[in-house]
């Protein structure tokens, strides 16, 4: 793709962010409050993905490439943020990638990154909701979601959701936390840096039971627990499910 490709692109999407705004200020009655707060949310996100993160996102794509053995497919990628999960599996893998966020900000940030990594003619960033996904049956290869989990309160119904756009055989792999591919050395690090204390991670609010309780409410049974644990702790926790 040109540059002047990728600029007309940009500028097409900002355009059609800005009317998908419009349109949900009109019709939800959001304030311009409200869409500042998104901005700031999306902006945020995608900064520390960029920095704090940087590591983090090549080595858990790798991570659930070996995990769930699935190389190749659509894939879903939930609360996508920046799009640097999605990014990652696009490159490490031979995916088409759809990235569903509820903010449209960070839609149009994961847009603009897909042009900046190369792979923007196989990742569609999409404004969706985890519990009412916009996809068809039997849609998916793989479903993956990093981070968003924990602050979704109704977390049944984001594993049913993932569960019925799996194809036969599709894999989800759900949670929070960083990769085991990474040293403790490195992940120690990120976790001072952005929590200071590993205690307030908000995996960590949430054990290994809860998620087995989450995952069988949904009607799942065969389904794995993943912790990336080190000598000093966990740092990470990872639903994965198998649709039959």
């Amino acid at each position: 793709m040109g540059r002047w490709q990728k600029w007309f692109a940009c500028s097409l999407l900002i355009a059609l962010v800005s009317l998908v705004l419009f349109h949900l200020q009109v019709t939800v009655g959001q304030t311009e409050g409200d869409v500042e707060s998104q901005k700031q949310a999306a902006e945020r996100m995608a900064e520390t993905a960029r920095t704090k993160f940087a590591l983090v996102y090549p080595a858990l794509a790798k991570q659930i490439i070996e995990d769930t053995g699935v190389k190749e497919g659509i894939c879903v990628d939930l609360g996508t943020g920046a799009g640097a999960l999605g990014i990652a599996l696009a490159r490490a893998g031979n995916f088409k990638v759809y990235a569903v966020d509820i903010n449209p900000f960070a839609v149009a940030i994961a847009q603009k990154n897909a042009v900046e990594a190369g792979v923007s003619d196989c990742f569609f960033p999409m404004l969706g909701n985890a519990l009412d996904l916009p996809f068809k049956d039997n849609f998916a290869d793989l479903v993956v979601s990093r981070g968003m989990i924990p602050f979704i309160e109704d977390k049944v119904t984001v594993f049913r959701e993932a569960h019925r756009v799996l194809k036969k055989g599709g894999v989800a792999y759900i949670g929070g936390g960083f990769s085991r591919m990474l040293d403790e050395e490195t992940v120690t690090k990120i976790v001072k840096e952005v929590w200071g204390d590993p205690q307030k991670l908000p995996m960590h609010r949430m054990p290994k039971e809860f998620w087995e309780e989450q995952v069988k409410k949904a009607g799942i049974t065969n389904y794995r627990i993943i912790e990336d644990r080190y000598p000093s702790g966990v740092y990470g926790i990872w639903v994965m499910f198998k649709k039959q």
